[in-house]
């Protein structure tokens, strides 16, 4: 845009000019903003085993491991959890809990978990309440020992202080359990189920789902008995091993270890029940252990963790052509080294982690890593990088894995394959998967003109809003392409006008104008390209010449801007006018310069018997020296001209009067 001076021969009225710029309208770069998707903050810290911690992000490609300060040891079982901004809160082993300053929190200790269970805490936020949450924990079921069963304690923010409250600690939710724990959101969007499974002769066949609601837990559970029945003796180990949820909250898997028992069902998030168990035949797996699902939701992973010292197993299974007894073998190792396969959890970015130990709880310094489990068989890429084999990921600083890694809400997961920042027209919209490993000949596809990318992190322009199909296309190590599709909708910038379809307004001095920029969500309005401070409102009261800008930014976020130039103007009237003269601007009597700020104008002419002789209500309507049609004779006339300011929401429009002399000349 460009602005043009003016200059007017000064006379004894001023006016103030006001230039609204009408080149084409500047695009605003945008950067991420609360429409755009993110990734769930709850689950983008880790801590686990000795001293280990994990940081994701949504830009970084791997991980960032660190260690934990102190000799924080959680040798199995853990549950960890950070604010939806990704700031970690607290992680606990199911006996203590731990805030983010790696400290036991107040009133913290003595819960009533054990820390050799599998999954012996999880923490579910409290639905609409930012400040409170809720620490499900499991004992061991191994009577008369251990028998403290599944037990909530209620964690909440005080002041600055998070703590234990002391009188909702350890309460009982049911007795004789496996030691299994999982959790994923109702059908309705805001409460939770946590679900377990009993142990034992008197609940072994039932699986438990209990609904966390705005501040309470219900304690009478919904209870499917289904499946196979957990118990045995003492020594059995089929209260330990893993239970989880898929993502998208529609199926369930767990193992019995000791009977080598893998188990999948149906679960409904509305009503909590389990239902439609496939189980394998009695020893089919060698001491399974760690369960978890793809991102996708359709295919499940477990490992084997043998006690006689044969081969560790990874398997695979698809869920929708499921064969319980036939899965898919990704890999395998001896452990004569030691080492041993542990959990598996997914994570954020899309990949799975599986722990690694050596007996006796002894540490590794590395995660094995499926890197693309939405991938059938070994396609899913465990510890293959690039197409090159990897050792995982290494952990740092002598922190180490032992059996163990973070408890989470399944839904969490539940991320889709791709996603995209800025959702409007005439601006770069970039989209990225969620799982950038191993992406081979990645191309994306848009529906608006057919074109197509091929760059990891995709970009855009739609030219103009609607819906459009964007599609991803990997094609990955000879296998047929993984090709993911999903229909986007782009939003029509706002429509900002603060000039009322003119670039150039004009007021006059010592008054003001209001601009206004319409309804939106946000404004930021700039004066010479600085922003004005506390200028974050709809419309703006100015009162001095320069140029003005509003920036807008409307529900769907997408942000438009626009800019007007106000200066003061000269306002005068000849002294006399000629009605034939060969000079357009001389052959009538009228105001010149910057009229449009002259508001309820009007323009009255007399002769000197004060007959009234020509009158206007327009500044551009002047008196062309005639009288009723006839020329009128060549005389001194007196005129008398009175108009008002433009008015603002701070001050009201001033009137102006005026009057002189004009000669008419022939």
């Amino acid at each position: 845009m460009s602005v043009f001076h003016f200059q007017f021969k000064h006379a004894w009225v001023g006016l103030i000019v006001v230039i609204f710029l009408s080149a084409p309208i500047k695009l605003v770069a945008q950067d991420k903003t609360s429409c755009d998707y993110a990734i769930p903050g709850e689950v983008l810290n880790w801590n686990f085993g000795e001293r280990v911690q994990l940081q994701f992000s949504e830009e970084t490609f791997f991980p960032i491991p660190t260690a934990m300060p102190g000799n924080i040891d959680l040798p199995k079982g853990v549950g960890s959890i950070s604010d939806a901004d990704g700031r970690l809160l607290f992680f606990s082993d199911g006996r203590q809990v731990f805030g983010s300053g790696y400290m036991e929190l107040p009133n913290g200790g003595d819960l009533a978990g054990h820390p050799f269970s599998s999954q012996s805490a999880l923490f579910i936020p409290s639905p609409g309440n930012p400040n409170r949450y809720f620490l499900i924990t499991a004992d061991l079921y191994i009577p008369p020992v251990f028998t403290n069963g599944i037990r909530y304690s209620v964690i909440e923010k005080q002041g600055a202080t998070w703590k234990v409250l002391a009188d909702k600690k350890n309460i009982l939710l049911l007795e004789q359990n496996a030691a299994k724990l999982t959790a994923v959101q109702h059908d309705d969007g805001e409460d939770f189920w946590v679900i377990t499974h009993g142990f034992g002769e008197e609940k072994g066949g039932s699986y438990f789902s209990f609904r966390v609601m705005k501040d309470s837990i219900s304690h009478t559970p919904i209870e499917s008995t289904v499946g196979v029945v957990h118990q045995g003796g003492s020594n059995s180990n089929n209260n330990v091993g893993y239970l989880k949820i898929s993502p998208n909250g529609k199926k369930m898997a767990l193992v019995l270890p000791e009977d080598g028992i893998v188990e999948v069902a149906d679960f409904n998030a509305t009503t909590g029940l389990v239902s439609n168990t496939v189980s394998s035949i009695l020893e089919s797996y060698n001491y399974p252990l760690g369960v978890e699902f793809s991102s996708n939701s359709k295919l499940l992973y477990v490992t084997t963790n043998p006690k006689n010292n044969t081969l560790n197993m990874l398997y695979q299974f698809d869920l929708e052509q499921l064969d319980i007894n036939n899965p898919e073998v990704i890999t395998s190792f001896n452990p004569n080294d030691g080492r041993q396969f542990g959990a598996l959890q997914l994570a954020a970015d899309g990949r799975i982690y599986i722990s690694i130990f050596r007996q006796s709880l002894t540490i590794d310094d590395h995660l094995a890593v499926i890197y693309n489990p939405n991938r059938a068989g070994t396609a899913c890429n465990f510890n293959m990088l690039d197409g090159s084999s990897t050792n995982g990921l290494a952990l740092q600083n002598g922190s180490g894995s032992k059996e163990g890694l973070p408890n989470f809400i399944s839904s969490y997961f539940d991320i889709p394959h791709f996603w995209w920042q800025n959702h409007c027209e005439k601006s770069p919209t970039i989209f990225r998967l969620q799982n950038e490993a191993n992406p081979g000949d990645l191309t994306w596809t848009f529906s608006d003109d057919n074109t197509t990318v091929t760059q990891l992190r995709g970009e855009h322009i739609f030219e103009n809003a609607g819906r459009y199909t964007v599609t991803a296309t990997e094609n990955y190590n000879g296998q047929p392409p993984y090709i993911y599709s999903r229909e986007i909708e782009i939003y029509p910038l706002p429509l900002v006008e603060i000039g009322n379809n003119t670039d150039t307004i004009f007021i006059l001095p010592n008054s003001s104008i209001t601009l206004d920029a319409g309804e939106y969500d946000e404004y930021l309005w700039f004066f010479e390209d600085s922003p004005i401070p506390n200028a974050t409102q709809q419309t703006l009261d100015v009162e001095k010449e320069g140029r003005y800008k509003v920036v807008v930014t409307d529900t769907n976020c997408c942000v438009n801007e626009d800019e007007v130039v106000i200066w003061f103007a000269n306002i005068y009237l000849p002294t006399a006018f000629r009605p034939k003269s060969n000079i357009p601007r001389n052959q009538t009597f009228k105001p010149l310069g910057a009229v449009a700020a002259l508001n309820k104008f009007e323009l009255l002419v007399y002769n000197r018997w004060g007959q009234l002789v020509f009158e206007s209500n327009s500044p551009t309507n002047g008196w062309d020296g005639t009288i009723n049609g006839q020329d009128a004779p060549m005389a001194a006339y007196v005129w008398l001209m009175r108009y008002e300011s433009l008015e603002s929401t701070f001050q009201a429009a001033q009137e102006v009067v005026q009057r002189g002399v004009i000669n008419l000349v022939r």
